[in-house]
């Protein structure tokens, strides 16, 4: 009997971690610029901003990056902190500059999860990114491409994380 009940205790607790992830509302990625410059010692840079419409959050934060031109040293596994510590990312997927794919995070605090320090959660994006999204200016072996004004590219949950005693 007392299986049971530990086996649907730990059913429901499963649910309620796996719920936030499909009812949570996708982040929203706006503003992206990126400018590369090709030849010896250039480089890229991305700048972005990201924001969680979650009610309980409703956070916004500027991103940025830069790296060699030609080389893969943006964020990959690792996430790169955005202006308000709160968010990171990282590239995910990197074709071009008009063509990858944002891996987001956001850290938050959910009273509803539980008490310090076990009330902190990670929700998890991704931003597929694509020419369509942008207008592009080249010249002189540079490029600078800058997302339509007025534009938001969503970035469905894919997990949420939080701490666990």
């Amino acid at each position: 009997m007392h299986a049971i009940a530990y086996i649907l205790a730990a059913l429901f607790a499963a649910t309620a971690f796996a719920r936030p992830a499909a009812t949570t509302p996708p982040f929203e990625v706006s503003h992206i610029k990126v400018h590369e410059a090709n030849g010896l010692n250039f480089n890229t840079t991305i700048e972005f901003t990201i924001h969680d419409p979650d009610p309980l959050t409703n956070a916004t934060s500027e991103c940025s990056y830069l790296w060699a031109t030609g080389s893969n040293d943006y964020p990959q596994a690792q996430y790169a902190p955005c202006g308000n510590s709160s968010f990171a990312w990282n590239m995910a997927n990197y074709t071009n500059i008009n063509s990858f794919v944002l891996g987001l995070e956001h850290v938050f605090i959910d009273p509803a999860v539980g008490d310090y320090p076990y009330n902190e959660v990670t929700n998890f994006g991704k931003a597929i990114v694509t020419a369509e999204a942008f207008s592009c200016n080249l010249y002189g072996g540079q490029a600078d491409c800058k997302q339509f004004r007025n534009s938001t590219i969503k970035a469905p949950i894919y997990a949420t994380v939080a701490k666990r005693r």
